[in-house]
């Protein structure tokens, strides 16, 4: 895994985390806020070398505060409300029960999500709150994370998931996930044969029987071979799935260009064009870090050169 993937991990868990907090407050849940506590304790002390501690579990009335770090000066309220009458409220209990003599900042963390607050500081000339650096939410900690060395994210991408549950989702088939890999990769509308086309007219007998005369019994049998496999998969995914028309045309689009060229290059041999075909989408798929089904990624390519969407018949116009 690389830098980005880590930092997808970490974004994944903690988005979770803050919509479970968000649906159990909903339902007056409140139980998920004090084990987020002990949570951010962790995790804040593993991302950034902190010495919090759960100033709650010392001082049950430490209403200002939830973790402090005696050492750097540095406390936190943990929080799911991002209403400027709570901010107040933090900050002049804060002022009032003199914990500014032993923590220089105090910052607001919220598990939700932060309000952007139009007042700049919150407080008086002997505490002030800058209500833009020192209130924090998710998307602040993953800025922040991201800017750690590729060990640290590893490490806190691991902690993550060892703390959190999250349920997994339901694993489609390889052979399923394989044909909206394909989909989704050559439907990209950033492709460099974006925009390009053929005036096609496709004529299936035409070209499996005339144009590929030489290999149609190969061309026909390799169809109805994966088809028993891979058919119905492949109907069930286009009827069924939220790809869409448009898509599904630029599928078509794409790999009419794309397919033309491996064609050309491989002297006009469909055989050769199509097993160099197969090879290079599923390269670029493992790139991606996919294992591909080969056969899915065969019968989807099969099925379009059948559709005149791979080595399409090209009409040649005069004038």
């Amino acid at each position: 895994m690389n830098r980005q993937d880590y930092q997808k991990s970490v974004i994944n868990s903690l988005t979770w985390l803050s919509t479970q907090v968000t649906v159990h407050n909903r339902l007056n849940l409140t139980d998920i806020n004090v084990h987020s506590e002990n949570f951010y304790r962790d995790l804040l002390n593993l991302a950034f070398g902190y010495g919090l501690v759960n100033i709650n579990i010392i001082d049950p009335n430490a209403a200002a505060i939830d973790l402090g770090d005696e050492g750097n000066k540095f406390a936190i309220q943990v929080t799911s409300t991002s209403a400027l009458t709570k901010t107040r409220h933090t900050v002049t209990k804060f002022i009032e029960k003199g914990l500014y003599e032993k923590y220089d900042r105090l910052v607001i963390l919220n598990i939700t999500a932060k309000t952007a607050h139009t007042t700049p500081t919150v407080g008086d000339d002997t505490y002030r709150l800058n209500t833009k650096e020192d209130i924090w939410d998710i998307g602040d900690l993953a800025v922040m994370i991201n800017n750690l060395e590729l060990s640290k994210i590893q490490e806190i991408s691991n902690f993550l998931n060892q703390q959190l549950y999250m349920k997994p989702t339901e694993s489609l088939p390889r052979n399923v996930e394989t044909i909206l890999r394909l989909i989704e990769l050559i439907s990209d509308e950033e492709h460099p044969a974006a925009g390009e086309g053929f005036l096609v007219e496709p004529f299936p007998d035409e070209k499996i029987n005339k144009r590929f005369s030489d290999h149609s019994d190969f061309l026909k049998q390799e169809f109805l071979t994966l088809y028993q496999d891979y058919g119905a998969v492949l109907d069930s995914v286009e009827q069924e799935s939220d790809i869409g028309q448009v898509k599904i045309r630029r599928v078509s689009q794409h790999l009419r260009v794309y397919s033309d060229k491996v064609l050309t290059e491989c002297a006009g041999d469909p055989k050769k064009a199509l097993e160099k075909l197969i090879d290079n989408f599923i390269g670029m798929l493992n790139e991606n870090g996919f294992e591909a089904d080969t056969g899915a990624a065969q019968f989807y390519i099969v099925k379009h050169l059948i559709k005149c969407n791979v080595f399409p018949n090209k009409e040649v116009t005069n004038g």
